[in-house]
């Protein structure tokens, strides 16, 4: 579930006012109102999207919580890592590259 809603996420034209609220949402400290909802969101969401490790990855580097993401790959477990997350890191590297 959590793949299918990064993908979701990340591509679908829908989603572009959702992307466009949590960019950088972490990435510095605002002092309004409306960035302390973004930062709420973007956690609430981190929730959902942390079943998946790549997942989480491109929304916290989307997000700008980049301690995050580095706490992430930390976890990583070296005898856990199979094909399909090679597979998933490599979709994340494609995602990473292409422009939106």
């Amino acid at each position: 579930f959590a793949q299918q809603l990064g993908i979701v996420f990340f591509a679908a034209p829908e989603t572009e006012q959702l992307r466009d609220a949590l960019k950088d949402s972490i990435g510095f400290k605002g002092e309004t109102v409306r960035d302390e909802r973004r930062a709420r969101l973007f956690h609430i969401l981190l929730y959902t999207f942390s079943h998946n490790i790549v997942a989480a990855l491109a929304f916290c580097l989307w997000g700008g919580a980049f301690l995050t993401a580095s706490n992430f790959l930390q976890k990583i477990d070296p005898l856990d890592v199979s094909l399909m997350f090679y597979l998933e890191i490599d979709q994340l590297i494609d995602l990473i590259e292409r422009p939106l």
